[in-house]
């Protein structure tokens, strides 16, 4: 599970934009979140003003408050299953080739 922050435009509530937090800054991140133990994956976590400045040096970006929501959220990337999805030609077998050619 990795964790990131992720905004939320204010006017229209529409997720915007993520970072993902790196794994040498998390405990520190997560400090600053107020994220205790057992929150720990449960869910999301909205910043107030101040802990999104202290995210925002921690991380390296300026943060916008009067813009944007910040929340703190754990994300449990896909697996890689080794399926892909389909291509809008579905007759092309591999490399772009017609199937039987």
């Amino acid at each position: 599970m990795i964790y990131r922050v992720v905004t939320y435009d204010k006017a229209t509530e529409r997720m915007k934009g993520n970072l993902p937090i790196p794994p040498a800054l998390l405990r520190k991140a997560k400090r600053i979140a107020g994220l205790q133990a057992r929150d720990d994956g449960l869910g999301e976590y909205l910043l107030n003003d101040e802990q999104t400045r202290e995210i925002g040096k921690l991380l390296g970006f300026r943060p916008e408050p009067g813009r944007f929501y910040y929340y703190v959220e754990p994300y449990q990337p896909p697996e890689d299953t080794g399926f892909q999805q389909a291509s809008e030609d579905l007759r092309s077998g591999p490399r772009g080739r017609a199937k039987g050619e």
